[in-house]
């Protein structure tokens, strides 16, 4: 084989939360099996943009082809773990996906190599690097406006979405853990955290006259204001949204 590496597998890792669709500060580490195996044959992770690729050195391809019984069925196993602390906030961790990580939040990743009925070395080469690609799942929340002040009568109040996909309960009075008594109004069914938003929220008051607008474009949801209460008497995601008048 001539010298130098060529990549031989690829994983992508996409996350609907981020605008750019992939996330950021993501860290991938080989376990012990897969480790021994990387460093026995010049096998290197190097992370691209949008995707992280084994590159193995050309030297040691064929000796590599020659082992192939000893390599992971499910190809070389990772753990991939985010170094930014909202991680857990935006990400459903709870999901399936994350079945078998071994701490909060971390994910198992494996980089598939050449398939049981892949005939030679010249075959797994002219095909490779395929492209794996793992969905993050994103958390929804029910998004819930907590109106701080005087907003006025409570049952003219309402959110409206001038898309007009997302509706929202009736307005009602909750009390703060200090004691203050504020307006609450719920999206009527969870929304997904993104790190730009595209809704766009309007509170209005009902009038004789039609609609007068008091805010016209909401605060959207941040992961760092997830919160859990009972609703319909299930235990649900909240995310909180003070808007002060």
């Amino acid at each position: 084989m001539t010298s130098g590496y060529r990549a031989v597998t690829a994983l992508s890792i996409r996350h609907p939360y981020f605008s750019a669709g992939w996330p950021g500060a993501l860290h991938l580490a080989p376990e012990p099996p897969s480790a021994a195996l990387m460093s026995r044959f010049g096998l290197l992770l190097r992370g691209e943009p949008r995707r992280f690729v084994i590159m193995a050195e050309a030297s040691q391809l064929d000796t590599f082809w020659r082992a192939r019984d000893e390599w992971p069925e499910a190809g070389l196993s990772f753990t991939a773990r985010s170094a930014d602390p909202l991680w857990a906030y935006y990400t459903d961790v709870r999901a399936p996906v994350f079945a078998e990580s071994t701490t909060t939040g971390s994910l198992r990743v494996n980089f598939p190599l050449a398939s049981r009925d892949c005939p030679t070395l010249a075959d797994w080469l002219a095909a490779a690097p395929l492209d794996h690609v793992i969905d993050v799942p994103v958390r929804h929340t029910f998004w819930k406006y907590l109106l701080i002040g005087d907003w006025g009568t409570l049952d003219t109040l309402h959110c409206a979405d001038l898309a007009g996909a997302v509706s929202f309960a009736e307005p009602v009075p909750e009390t703060l853990p200090d004691g203050a008594t504020v307006t609450a109004i719920r999206s009527a069914a969870p929304l997904p955290l993104a790190e730009r938003p595209r809704h766009r929220f309007q509170l209005r008051r009902a009038s004789g006259a039609g609609a007068r607008v008091l805010v016209p474009r909401l605060p959207m949801a941040a992961p760092v204001a997830l919160r859990r209460e009972v609703i319909d008497g299930a235990l649900c995601d909240v995310s909180e949204i003070f808007v002060n008048r």
